[in-house]
This record gives C-alpha cells, structure tokens and sequence, in this order.
C-alpha cells in the first residue's frame, strides 16, 4: 500500500514537470484547448473561461442536486432570495423582492413583493413576435406558486422536495394529489395546479404569502436555492423532458450553446434585473465558457496558459507547487497567480448502516471500528490539505466547538482490539463460526482514489482481525443501494446546503432514513432533540442544545466522522473581485476582467522549467 501511494505521488509530479521541459503542452491541450475562433474578436469584450470536473447532468432547477449542475443552474435562474457576496457570517437578502419577506408570527405567514423588473428570457416557448423574433414574459407571483408547486409533485420526483416538504401549509396533500395524476390528462394536472394549496396565496402579479405548517426560522434559506428557483410552465409544456435541456430563466446569464460532456457558453442576459455592484451594473462578463475537463493535470496546464481564468488546486500538482508553509512556489506568485485557501462547508463520513442488525444493536463493534480507522493517513493522501473531524458540525456554524476532542475518532489500535473483543469478536473472530467478521465497504466511484482509500480501510481494520470487502459502485447504482440501505459501511460526504448546523443534523433524524439520513439512523431522544432545535430561532440556547446533539451523536458512532475538506483555488492577476463563497450561486455576475492585462500576460507566457518547481515536498 505504501509503495502505491509513492508511486502515483511521484508519477503524478514527474508527468507535470516533464511535460513543460519537454514542450508538450499544446499537444496535451489539444483536446480541450480555445481555437482562435472560439475566442472573441472584441478585445474590450469580458469572456471568462472555467473548467468543470464533472459533467453537467441537468439544468433543470428540480434536479439540480450535483454541485456542477446546481451551479450552472444558479446562473441562469434567479431565486427570490439569495446570499450577500461580501458579507460574512453569511447573510440573506433579496433578490427577486422589494424587499426581505415580512413575518407574522401568530399566523405563520411570510409576505412577499416581487419586484417590478423581472423577466423570463426570450423563447419559443413564449410564441413570436411580428418580426420572428421570440417573445419574453413578465414573471409573476404565480410563477412563483407554479416554481414551489412543481417541486411538490409527485411525478416530477424532484431530489428537491425535502426543502418544503411538511413546512408550507397544505403541501404534503397537493404531493398526494399529484400521485394520483399518474397517467391521467393535462386538464385535471392544470386543476390541480390552478387550485393550488392553502400555504400559497397570490394576491396580485407582485404580492403573495406563504403560510408554514408550524414555526421554521430556517424556512427562508431554502429561497435561495437552486431548487427553488422561479421556472415559466410555458417552458415545462412546451418542452417537456427536453426542459432539463432548454433553460428558460431570468438569471444574469442565459445559455447559448452546450454540447454535453465537452463544453457550454454562456451569454450575459440583458432582461436581467437591475443590480449594481460597487457602482457598476450586473453581470460584469459579457460571455462565460465552461468546459468539461476529466483530467485535473490539463485544467491545470489551461489555466497556466491562461485559457482558464480560475482552477482548482489538485492533489496530482499541489506538491510541486505549494511549499511547505502553504504558499505558491515563486515562480507562480512572479506570474501573477493568488492562491486562496479557504475550508469547505463539507464532511467526509463512512457510515454504519443501521438496517444491518450486526451494525445497528452493536455499539461496541461501531466503537471498534471507529478507533482503528487512521485519519492520519488519509490526511497525508490529500497533502494535509483535509481537517480530522471531530463531530458532525463543520466549522464556520454555530454548536461548533474547537476545544471538543472526540475520543473514537483518535486512533488507537489497543483501544479498538478492546471495544473488539467487547463486541463478542476477539481478534475479529466470531467465536460462533470460527470465522473471521467480515463486512462489506461500499463507495460511489472506482477512481484511483477510491480505489486507494479502499485499501486504506482495507489495512486498518485488517490491524483488529476484521476483513473488509471493496465494492466500487457507479454513483447512480451507490445512491440507489444507499435509498434502499443495502449497504454494511460506506463512504460518502455531505456538502452544506445553507448556514446552519441543522442542516448536518438533520442527517440523523429518523424521518430522513433513506434520503439524507444514509446510515438509516433512528434514535427517540436525538428526534426528540433535533425537533426541538428545529423551532428554535438563532439564539445561545439553540447553539447549547447544537453542542449537546453533536456530543450524543459522537457517543453513538453512526458514524466514523473522517474530515472537512479544504478548497484551494488559483486565480490569474486579471481576475478582480473574487471571494470564495459557500451559497452563492450566482458568482459569475460579480467578477470583472482587466482584458489588458489578460492579453499581455497570455502574449508573454514562457512554460514553466524543471528548477522551477518545489521538489522538497515531491520526495
């Protein structure tokens, strides 16, 4: 194991340096790389190039649960709240309204104002004008019942729906109405829109309430993302499955061309709201191309040619480029290149299924399992540039506690041979058989870093007698395994929909088994206690009972809280504005090019040599 991890590290570096001294990069960038064509002929024109590591899946907002798609869809949808880009701690504020939604408490009832300049794109869908051109449409506080409506019904199956499920007033019935639509005609499914629910009421084109079931102070980040955002049911009919395909919306950018698995363009949207940013009116770039590149070492060789304005920072380069204190090598900060280092509102988990009775009724044997698993060698795996978890709730959220130390998740070899032998399997023997426990390992891919954290957990818990089985899962057939539990223990990680631990805890609750709640945990006193929580407004006691759920859940150990991930991202020095952001989904519209200082840099650009790069750390 150890001289496979060697061996790709220094692979991996020797590929990178050899390519510059050997002058191959047009040749490794030929597959992905910007034809003279491709870039504009206005030199003052601002069109900025990103790389997506994975493909776009869908621009459907109802499905927009992959990071990839849920960005793409940010910038061509609005919602009508979002997230203030320069604030921090993270603060929402309107988007789509006049202004914050007004809030009765006796009532439960939000009251909204839509603004006055809001607009769905041109389209087809929309009929024509008498020149041909295609028509655009005003947005309405109806699109807004028929955008939340959609994402409740039942035949759309949108990944979505946990965002409003049980929270407005009458919308669990319309989910049951809809199921009973199934096959019947587009009369009685326009009825059923059209009389909508008791939670939604349209007042005027500008003005309308929602009512909640019950108190939900964090009801409203939910309307700022992806999921809800403002979709016309001209589009949906009009294209039907191919929706996923033609975006109709009224974000800062619209779509111009996508050819799946390569690359898509986008153009600024001129019916865009009226939004200003430090004086200057939204969205700054006039074009925006993404391409999908698989291969972190050719993004990475575009960016430093400059055919992309912004990478990620793998862990295939990141030794050769990074010193030991975290800083860019010299030559790097000489041409230009920020690196910003900031932690992801995320964890990385390997979760016990609770729907297997060996995992579920045995704490000792979670226990176990738990201390012999070495975060140490997965931290080294990933160039330091991952943070040991210590709990459910990421840092950056109130209930998050830097002092707290949880003792199962310290390696410790003698501690777990103890928990072991506790669990009835001394040495990993079960003493029924004679045989050795082995349990199976499932993970939602089969890249080499799958592979080799498989083999990771495949040695440690080797070390208390356990024999563990690798199973590799396409991400489809992993999510559809993780619906049903069938699975034993498994790897997988929770990306932050919205600034509060609540949204990790919720990962626990019984209600949640089978959804976000993977591990199918179900325990009375921690619902009990997250449903509490869940009425509670941001205050120092919920933060206090944030802090008690965390600790009875480490004691509990439906999990093996692995790490927090930490996100390093180079930009050029013609990039301005640039702030790292967890929830803003439309960040685009923010970002400013000096194109002078772009075109000189690219004119000038000299490939990178041998001495160059940081061999300390490549060793």
């Amino acid at each position: 194991m150890k001289i496979f991890k060697k061996n790709i590290q220094k692979t991996g570096f020797l590929l990178f340096y050899k390519i510059f001294l050997t002058g191959m990069i047009p040749a490794i960038l030929s597959i992905s790389s910007i034809s003279c064509s491709e870039k504009s002929t206005d030199s003052n024109s601002k069109h900025l190039y990103f790389a997506a590591d994975a493909a776009v899946s869908t621009l459907d907002p109802a499905f927009a649960a992959d990071l990839t798609s849920s960005q793409m869809v940010g910038e061509l949808y609005d919602t009508l709240l979002e997230y203030d880009y320069l604030k921090r701690p993270y603060v929402l504020k309107p988007s789509m309204l006049t202004r914050m939604p007004d809030y009765d408490e006796p009532s439960l009832k939000y009251s909204f104002t839509l603004r006055n300049d809001l607009y769905f794109t041109a389209d087809k869908c929309f009929g024509t004008n008498q020149d041909g051109s295609f028509k655009n449409r005003k947005i309405t506080a109806s699109d807004v019942k028929f955008s939340l409506l959609r994402i409740a019904d039942a035949r759309v199956h949108s990944s979505g729906y946990w965002l409003i499920r049980n929270k407005i007033k009458g919308i669990s019935e319309f989910r049951k109405k809809s199921e009973n639509l199934k096959g019947k005609n587009t009369d009685e499914s326009d009825a059923l829109y059209s009389k909508g629910i008791s939670g939604i009421r349209i007042i005027d084109d500008t003005h309308f309430e929602i009512y909640l079931e019950k108190t939900n102070p964090r009801f409203l980040y939910g309307l700022a993302m992806p999921y809800i955002s403002i979709i016309p049911k001209e589009a949906v009919r009009f294209y039907g499955l191919d929706f996923a395909s033609h975006p109709v919306g009224s974000g800062p950018f619209k779509l111009s061309y996508w050819k799946r698995r390569y690359k898509l363009e986008f153009v600024r949207n001129k019916l865009y709201r009226n939004e200003n940013f430090h004086g200057k009116i939204l969205p700054l770039p006039d074009k925006v191309t993404v391409f999908n590149v698989d291969q972190s070492l050719t993004a990475w060789l575009m960016f430093l040619k400059g055919e992309l304005d912004m990478s990620a920072l793998s862990k295939d380069t990141f030794n050769a480029v990074v010193d030991k204190n975290f800083k860019l090598i010299p030559a790097l900060r000489e041409k230009g290149i920020k690196m910003i280092r900031v932690p992801k509102f995320q964890i990385y988990y390997i979760g016990f299924s609770f729907t297997d009775p060996l995992l579920a009724e045995n704490l000792n044997l979670r226990k176990a399992i738990s201390l012999a698993y070495d975060v140490s060698k997965r931290v080294k795996i990933f160039n330091n540039c991952v943070i040991p978890a210590q709990g459910p709730i990421p840092p950056g959220c109130a209930g998050y506690d830097p002092d707290f130390k949880n003792i199962y998740s310290s390696f410790n070899i003698n501690k777990a041979k103890e928990y072991i032998k506790l669990a009835g399997f001394p040495d990993g023997i079960d003493p029924k058989t004679g045989k050795t426990l082995e349990l199976t390992f499932d993970l939602g891919g089969n890249s080499t870093t799958d592979r080799q954290i498989a083999e990771l957990f495949v040695e440690d818990m080797k070390k208390i007698g356990i024999k563990i089985k690798p199973v590799l899962n396409s991400w489809p057939r992993f999510l559809q395994k993780s619906a049903k539990g069938e699975m034993q223990l498994f790897r997988v990680s929770w990306i932050g929909d919205y600034p509060d631990a609540e949204n990790f805890l919720q990962l626990f609750y019984s209600r949640n088994a089978g959804a976000c709640n993977r591990a199918y945990f179900k325990n009375s006193e921690y619902d009990k206690m997250y449903e509490t929580a869940a009425v509670m407004p941001d205050s120092t006691e919920r933060t206090r009972l944030y802090k008690k759920m965390a600790l009875y859940l480490t004691e509990k150990c439906p999990w093996i809280f692995a790490y927090y991930p930490t996100s390093f991202r180079l930009t050029h020095r013609w990039i301005k504005n640039y702030k790292p952001h967890d929830f803003c989904f439309s960040q685009w519209k923010y970002l400013d090019i000096d194109t002078k200082e772009k075109e000189n840099s690219i004119r000038h650009f000299e490939p990178l040599s041998y001495k160059d790069f940081n061999h300390s750390r490549s060793k």
